[in-house]
């Protein structure tokens, strides 16, 4: 018969493995996220109503990685008015997830009639 603190030891390792496992994912991302890894596409802010994807692609330079996403704007709408309504007028840092421990950065800037979004690992 299992006795109650073995079964509380099998639940705290149970627990443990995988917020160690997290912890690592973390610091891994940390100290290299910027060195060819890629955000999950969820972390991709959606467009709104109206706007489309023309192009969805994986960019890599020097700095590292990121998903780069152009977007038409809706009919009578400017790339500035779409990045303002995705709050995108700035880059901003999304904080870790459960699945995605590291911290992204989205930023965009106005091309032509487009608005090119940019995510990656900070």
């Amino acid at each position: 018969m299992i006795t109650r603190a073995r079964a509380v030891l099998a639940l705290v390792l149970g627990l443990a493995a995988p917020a160690g496992i997290w912890v690592l994912w973390f610091f891994a991302l940390t100290a290299f996220g910027s060195e060819g890894a890629l955000p999950p596409k969820s972390r991709i802010p959606d467009p709104p109503p109206g706007a489309s994807v023309v192009e969805e692609s994986e960019q890599c330079g020097s700095g590292g990685c990121w998903w780069q996403v152009t977007l038409a704007p809706a009919a009578g709408q400017s790339p500035a008015e779409l990045a303002r309504r995705m709050g995108l007028t700035e880059e901003r840092s999304l904080p870790p997830r459960l699945l995605d421990p590291g911290y992204v950065y989205v930023g965009s800037e106005a091309r032509g009639d487009h608005l090119v979004v940019h995510v990656g690992y900070q």
